[in-house]
């Protein structure tokens, strides 16, 4: 973010960007020849140096009173910097800029509710909801369908028929512009039940190969109803 801020002054400055509310816009001024090439090559510079990976620990525990929570503390300190899962991906949705991605194979009525408000919450152009539309997923996700094409989001079936049976999955993924991701057991089902769900955050360049599977399942999955438009 340091080097962000500065080449944002920098272009500031130059007459190249124009401060817009909270952000910036282009400005009338045409852009040298060759810029983006040159950012193009620093963002590939800058891919090349990020760290293997980065991770961390995201938890969402039963209801109080939890047996669970009652025990951590005896883990020693080192279970306060468990996250917890809600509070991490709404943080994922909104840092996002280029696109967001949630593949969630269940979904219930609440649990429809946080992902219209990650989707409302996130800056991202792109944004996808990855699925299976059957059951009582399909019934949730019906009821939510007009808000998702409201905020211009693409959904997608990952239900395909093979052999006897089907395709699907059971990955739960919340994936920020390919270099942040949530990976873990938490389906967009949220309940007043004594479960707990765990999974870590990832960036680098594990988050790179999560991003090269969900791209995957993007290109095979079916589009659903009028969002896909």
């Amino acid at each position: 973010m340091p080097a962000v801020a500065r080449v944002t002054r920098d272009f500031v400055a130059r007459g190249w960007l124009v401060s817009e509310g909270e952000g910036w816009r282009r400005s009338a001024q045409p852009l040298p020849a060759g810029l983006s090439d040159f950012l193009n090559g620093a963002a590939a510079m800058r891919r090349a140096m990020l760290p293997v990976t980065d991770t961390a620990a995201v938890v969402t525990l039963p209801a109080a009173p939890s047996a669970i929570a009652q025990a951590l503390p005896a883990q020693g300190p080192i279970h306060a910097a468990v996250r917890s899962t809600e509070e991490t991906i709404s943080q994922i949705a909104r840092l996002a800029i280029r696109s967001l991605t949630i593949m969630t194979p269940f979904v219930n009525r609440e649990g429809a509710e946080l992902v219209v408000r990650l989707f409302r919450d996130t800056r991202a152009a792109e944004r996808r909801l990855i699925t299976r539309r059957s059951g009582p997923t399909r019934r949730a996700l019906d009821a939510i369908m007009p808000e998702l094409i409201a905020n211009e989001v693409t959904v997608l079936n990952y239900l395909l028929p093979a052999g006897g049976g089907y395709e699907t999955f059971h990955a739960k993924v919340v994936i920020a512009d390919g270099d942040t991701a949530y990976v873990g057991s938490a389906n967009m089902t949220v309940y007043a039940r004594h479960s707990m769900e765990l999974g870590i955050i990832v960036e680098g360049r594990t988050a790179r190969a999560v991003a090269s599977i969900v791209r995957a399942v993007e290109k095979i999955a079916r589009p659903i109803g009028k969002a896909a438009c």
